[in-house]
């Protein structure tokens, strides 16, 4: 494996013509590749290349998909760290080690997503209200 066999796998992965992809390039800022895009990239990098990724802690290089109404009051996960790029050069070394090992700065994990929760039961209560209509109509 090289640096070339990489490139072309970014380049695949995020649809991108290989010319415009280098070892150094932000995988999300610069070709556009976040929220469940990013997540697919990662994860379909980590079975080829056989990369264990108990380490990996996803928030630091991408957000969520989508709008989350939410997050304005309940900050999510990748809002509350600095942004670290993720770099075919990166991806090279990682799987050279077979392992995602990268010291991410000090930070509280969080336990829970307020901002899903929260979404989840605002749909919950627009599904429960949508029935209750169909039933007394």
């Amino acid at each position: 494996m090289d640096i070339a066999e990489i490139l072309n796998f970014v380049a695949i992965e995020s649809g991108t013509k290989i010319e415009k992809v280098h070892p150094n390039i932000n995988i999300t800022d610069e070709l556009g590749v976040a929220g469940d895009d990013f997540h697919e990239l990662i994860e379909a990098y980590s079975n080829k290349y056989n990369v264990n990724m108990d380490e990996y802690l996803w928030y630091f290089h991408s957000g969520d998909e989508g709008v989350n109404i939410w997050s304005f009051i309940f900050k999510p996960p990748w809002a509350k760290v600095s942004r670290i790029p993720v770099t075919p050069q990166m991806l090279l070394n990682f799987a050279t080690k077979g392992k995602w090992k990268m010291v991410y700065p000090e930070h509280k994990v969080p336990t829970n997503r307020n901002d899903i929760t929260y979404s989840n039961c605002l749909w919950l209560v627009l599904i429960i209200g949508l029935f209750l209509v169909a039933w007394y109509t």
